[in-house]
């Protein structure tokens, strides 16, 4: 089974790349997970060709058996880059890019929160008629005070009552995963 662990922003410095990079290291074994950068991706424009940094995101999340964004909050919503990453995915990439693609929202913010708002944004749009992704319910990660929540050496996520929702909610989207691609 082979995952996409999305950093949803593009900043030097995250802790949903921490999340991301926790995810691939502590799950592992159960996956081929591969953490995905959205940096790179060029901002959506509808009448604009796609560049190869944004053809490959696409072809990336294409041949994903599914997908896991880490999203922090801005302003009470996603990062913009996320959102020009999503859109790259949407009706511009041609039908069937996200159609039914198992999708987990996940994600961590400095406030108590832990990125509600944002999270469920990813959500609707995941869920809009142009994506149509197969987002897994019920399963929230929401990880606040992530500046205490995650080693800043090693970028491991050190709140116990945070990584027992992770092991949770990851292991039902495994399983999710498993039965979406039968």
């Amino acid at each position: 089974m082979k995952l996409l662990a999305v950093v949803g922003t593009n900043a030097p410095f995250a802790f949903n790349r921490f999340l991301a990079q926790y995810i691939a290291k502590r799950y592992g074994d159960k996956a081929d997970i591969e953490v995905k950068e959205i940096d790179e991706i060029k901002p959506f424009c509808r009448t604009k060709e796609a560049d190869e940094v944004t053809k490959k995101w696409i072809e990336d999340v294409k041949n994903a058996d599914g997908i896991i964004l880490a999203t922090p909050e801005y302003d009470h919503a996603i990062p913009a880059a996320l959102k020009s990453a999503l859109e790259w995915l949407g009706s511009h990439a041609g039908p069937n890019v996200m159609k039914m693609k198992p999708a987990m929202v996940v994600g961590a913010s400095y406030g108590i929160q832990g990125s509600s708002r944002a999270q469920e944004e990813a959500r609707e749009i995941l869920l809009s008629p142009d994506m149509g992704a197969n987002v897994l319910p019920g399963n929230e990660v929401l990880i606040g005070g992530a500046a205490n929540s995650f080693d800043k050496e090693t970028g491991d996520l050190t709140n116990e009552n945070y990584i027992k929702q992770l092991d949770a909610a990851m292991e039902n989207f495994i399983n999710f995963v498993n039965q979406a691609n039968k």
